[in-house]
């Protein structure tokens, strides 16, 4: 019979929160370009541009994560704190 086992693993987070520092940050985050979309209701959604055709779209309060293996993903703050516990590091 087969036997299953788990693995922990480390990701790292950035919420896209609309300022020019966080915009700043989620470049050196991903290491990517992005572009912000506005319209008259105000901001709608953060791009990170991947290639001509891959983007990661992330709606305002949600997640950027970077796994360990450097893949970008999207989660809302819900989502994210069902599925990993929140490590706390001393400064």
């Amino acid at each position: 019979m087969p036997k299953r086992y788990k693995k922990s693993v480390y990701i790292e987070v950035l919420e896209f929160i609309n300022t020019p520092d966080n915009h700043q940050e989620i470049i050196d985050f991903t290491g990517l370009p992005i572009s912000v979309e506005y319209t008259s209701d105000g901001v709608q959604q953060l791009r990170v541009i991947r290639g001509a055709y891959s983007v990661l779209v992330a709606k305002l309060g949600e997640c950027i994560v970077k796994e360990a293996d450097g893949f970008l993903r999207v989660y809302t703050k819900e989502a994210l704190e069902l599925e990993y516990e929140l490590m706390v590091t001393e400064s």
